[in-house]
């Protein structure tokens, strides 16, 4: 479900998603929803009439409780304004998750962005420099299966596993077209590690999982593995790179904190910002 709010002819927002029961749930089934703006920045008045707007047509289709799965801040630049209008219009911080990404915004090229890098991320690509990295993006079926069972060996050697089923990945491609892609970092002996990545909006994506897998370096190829990743934004434009959240999701209680996998995400120049949900009761 869809509810849009237009004014003068020209949509300013929307706000979607799944009504169970009495319950609305924006972003049911993925990462985070979020109120969607016509505009990358719009101004208060606007935001609250999206707001505003939402909140009568859900009373009116009988909804008692309204939960939205806030984006991270890098995706719109008037996050932190529809953060504040929501809260401003009773909504209450129900769960808060650490989400971690890499700005890219002014960046020329790669070159910059090793330039923001401290010196042990720097060493550590110095000592995977002879290896021959190279990033390969899965085109065929077997790409595809390949990449996807290094993401799966890394979250079963860890003893978890994946979130997301080959079943459900091969959907979201059929679905979402060349927005949803998958990486190999190879070198000449063959794959070592991969990367799932959404663009979830122009300029904007998320990694959805990576992980390395089926090799024997001395050291972990990750980082070179988020250098290319990096590379290859720039190179398409790309203006930040949500890493996704470090903390345990559902149903794990809420300061289930990976501190390894934050200092990692740092150490590739990434910054912390909240991922927060919300819930308001309606009517």
């Amino acid at each position: 479900m869809r509810l849009a709010c237009e004014h003068d002819g020209r949509e300013l927002g929307s706000l979607s998603g799944v009504i169970t029961g009495t319950r609305f749930v924006n972003g049911h089934s993925a990462p985070f929803g979020g109120l969607d703006l016509a505009r990358d920045r719009e101004t208060p008045a606007n935001v609250e009439a999206v707001v505003v707007h939402a909140l009568a047509e859900l009373e009116e289709l009988g909804v008692d409780e309204a939960e939205i799965r806030m984006r991270p801040t890098c995706y719109c630049a008037s996050e932190p304004l529809i953060l504040f209008t929501l809260l401003n219009h009773g909504f209450e911080v129900a769960r808060t998750e650490l989400n971690q990404h890499i700005d890219l915004e002014g960046l020329a090229g790669v070159d910059d962005y090793l330039a923001t890098l401290r010196s042990p991320a720097r060493r550590a690509l110095k000592h995977l420099a002879d290896a021959g990295f190279e990033l390969h993006e899965a085109e065929t079926e077997d790409d595809w299966d390949r990449a996807y069972d290094i993401l799966a060996a890394n979250r079963a050697a860890k003893g978890r596993a994946l979130s997301l089923s080959r079943t459900y990945v091969a959907a979201a491609r059929a679905a979402l077209g060349a927005r949803v892609r998958m990486f190999e970092l190879r070198t000449p002996a063959g794959p070592c590690a991969a990367a799932l990545i959404y663009r979830v909006v122009p300029g904007r994506e998320l990694v959805v999982a990576w992980g390395d897998s089926g090799h024997d370096f001395e050291r972990s190829p990750m980082n070179m593995l988020a250098l290319r990743v990096v590379e290859r934004a720039l190179d398409e434009g790309v203006r930040s790179l949500d890493l996704g959240i470090s903390n345990e999701p559902d149903p794990v209680a809420p300061l289930g904190v990976n501190a390894g996998l934050v200092q990692f995400k740092q150490s590739v120049g990434a910054r912390i910002e909240p991922r927060l949900r919300l819930t308001r009761r309606i009517g």
